[in-house]
């Protein structure tokens, strides 16, 4: 009967709606990144039918309602398991199914018939690509193992992702014949996903595709040979709130600004906190910010009026890292009842971080100071009002080296939260070194910080990084210049990287390789 694709629709956003995206191999301005993929996908190999998956009225995927082009199925919310399951009615009859988001127009119709040929070569259940980047492949499902997918899936529900059909496979991996697709270079360390679903992502697939790129091969070699495109727009803002702190940690450069932090209590007006989220959601559309860049958020005398303020903006999510002391229940509660504070999957938009550092509590006053109980205690109460949403932290270094794998067979068997194991950072040699082991990849890259973050200061100024603990190489103050103007003049640093041309800073430093969001 031919083969059935599946185009998922699923979180369609307004970029793989704009008519603006220019078609692969012309400058101007050509179809919607949907149409593109549409169009370009409804010829892979032996394609007879398609159908369209969204969460969006049909109304909006218009030139889809012509049954030339398929069938739509919309339904305001999904599960995972409810969309293997349609995957299995729908794949009645046909004799495998390709599956690919609806905002991948550079789906690769050559590394999809190599892929095809394979899948039927092996008799495979799944056959995909690795080592792509995101967005030139589809993956290849054979009908049959979608009873034993929904079967699992609903005994392990995920959540929906471009990988969830790996990720519920991964759960009984051993249980389905799978095959890869492996790329002649493994470009996963890049992290690029070349879809139409952030303005970031949109901005870099309207780069690539303007600097030639069509293909795997096209685009493979763009992003190795022309890599200052892939500093797009920030994806996280690290945001100090508050001047003060209730600890002097041990490995912490703060406290050397002056024993004042125990007793500071300047903090970020609220007015300018909601002016710098407006101007963070009209630059990058979306976006993660971090309200602990130096000081202990609870400290802020509207705390939750803060975290309010990134409820309040559908594109943005909330990290909160913290020492877990100075919290109180109301508040607490306050921010729990907040619109995507708590809810599950795609809507859950907030992050606790609790540096413990220790199981014990000597350890922990070494490490941090005298409040282990309160500290301990605000765990529990976080992981009763946002479970699945905390993780404890500790940084791994030489002074609890010994205790950490007990602090973390502890956390690790405790319901409703996880366990961050974070490196040591001398900041640039501020601090003694007290890494346990060295993970400095052999090979320099350019800086993951430089490329993805900005830090904003309380007064709004804006440091090259969180290293910057002079402010020796400020851009700019978010308060009285635009975002744009000040995420401009990080270029030249990061362009210095690609040159393997290192600011005195940067060569003392070996968070490069470490990874935000």
């Amino acid at each position: 009967m031919g083969n059935l694709l599946i185009l998922h629709g699923i979180g369609l956003t307004e970029y793989a709606l704009e008519r603006d995206l220019p078609l692969p191999g012309d400058r101007a301005k050509g179809k919607t990144a949907f149409l593109q993929t549409l169009e370009r996908c409804r010829r892979l190999p032996e394609v007879t039918s398609t159908v369209v998956l969204t969460d969006l009225p049909e109304e909006r995927l218009s030139p889809c309602r012509d049954p030339e082009w398929g069938r739509i199925i919309s339904r305001s919310e999904w599960t995972s398991t409810e969309l293997l399951e349609l995957l299995k009615v729908e794949g009645k009859g046909f004799d495998h199914i390709f599956t690919v988001w609806a905002d991948s127009p550079l789906i690769d119709l050559e590394l999809s018939e190599k892929m095809y040929a394979r899948h039927r070569r092996f008799f495979a259940d799944y056959t995909f690509a690795d080592g792509f980047p995101l967005g030139l492949s589809p993956g290849i499902l054979k009908p049959s193992a979608l009873s034993q997918l929904v079967e699992l899936s609903r005994r392990h529900e995920v959540e929906i992702c471009r990988d969830y059909i790996f990720e519920v496979l991964q759960k009984d991996i051993n249980a389905f014949d799978l095959e890869t697709e492996v790329a002649p270079r493994d470009q996963r360390l890049l992290r690029v996903s070349l879809s139409a679903d952030t303005r970031r992502n949109h901005l870099l697939l309207k780069r690539i595709i303007q600097a030639g790129g069509r293909d795997a091969a096209t685009v493979q070699e763009i992003l190795e040979s022309r890599a200052e495109l892939l500093r797009t727009l920030p994806a996280y803002y690290n945001v100090q709130i508050t001047g003060g702190c209730p600890q002097k940690c041990s490995y912490c450069p703060y406290p050397q600004f002056g024993d004042t932090i125990l007793t500071r209590r300047d903090e970020m007006p609220l007015e300018n906190w909601k002016s710098l989220l407006d101007q963070v959601v009209e630059f990058s559309g979306d976006g993660v910010i971090g309200i602990s860049a130096w000081g202990e958020p609870s400290l802020h005398s509207r705390i939750a009026e803060i975290a309010a303020g990134v409820m309040e903006q559908p594109g943005l999510s909330l990290v909160i890292e913290t020492s877990g002391v100075g919290w109180s229940v109301p508040v607490l509660e306050e921010i729990a009842r907040y619109p995507g504070a708590t809810d599950r999957g795609l809507k859950r938009r907030l992050t606790w971080i609790v540096s413990l550092d220790a199981d014990e509590r000597i350890l922990y006053g070494q490490l941090r100071g005298e409040q282990w109980e309160e500290a301990t205690a605000a765990v529990d109460m976080l992981r009763g009002l946002f479970p699945g949403q905390v993780y404890v932290q500790a940084v791994r270094m030489k002074s609890s080296e010994e205790q950490l794998d007990r602090f973390f067979r502890h956390w690790d068997k405790e319901e409703d939260v996880a366990v961050i194991v974070q490196k040591y950072d001398s900041f640039c040699g501020v601090l003694p070194d007290r890494k346990v082991t060295d993970l400095t990849p052999i090979e320099r890259f350019p800086c993951w910080h430089l490329k993805r973050d900005m830090l904003i200061l309380l007064d709004g100024s804006v440091p090259m990084c969180r290293e910057d603990l002079e402010g020796k190489y400020l851009l700019g103050n978010i308060f009285e210049e635009g975002i744009g103007e000040i995420w401009k003049r990080g270029d030249r640093y990061y362009r210095q990287h690609l040159d393997a041309e290192y600011p005195s800073l940067c060569e003392k430093c070996d968070e490069f390789y470490t990874y935000n969001f």
